[in-house]
């Protein structure tokens, strides 16, 4: 799958998270349902970059907008503040590191009350996948 390079501005969220949004529907973009994360929330896995930096993470959907959370290591690292432009290159994944994170980070954002009935469990593969 290609990956998709957009820039966004760091924005600070509820809760003080602090996120980029995306401007692309995963869904569309990727021809891939969201994957299930706990039974409110979902998302779609990702691989990339912040600046040139490596992460691992998820592309969520809330009040309308899809965002990737960009956690205090990766924002130092990335050597970005909020109101910064980062470049972000992204890349959907199915590994169990993405997944690992993304359950993480998802927890730090307020869940719907309830998640989509269309997501899939997850279906991991290797690291590189």
């Amino acid at each position: 799958m290609p990956k998709t390079r957009f820039e966004a501005e760091l924005i600070e969220g509820h809760k003080g998270v602090t996120a980029v949004i995306v401007p692309f529907n995963p869904e569309t973009a990727w021809s891939r349902k969201p994957v299930r994360l706990d039974s409110r929330r979902d998302g779609w896995l990702v691989a990339g970059t912040a600046n040139g930096v490596r992460f691992d993470g998820y592309i969520g959907y809330r009040w309308g907008r899809f965002f990737i959370i960009i956690e205090p290591e990766l924002r130092e690292a990335a050597n970005a503040s909020v109101g910064d432009t980062i470049t972000m290159v992204v890349a959907p994944t199915a590994t169990r590191r993405a997944l690992v994170r993304a359950r993480a980070q998802s927890k730090v954002t307020t869940a719907p009350k309830k998640g989509r009935r269309d997501a899939v469990e997850p279906t991991l593969r290797s690291r590189k996948g």
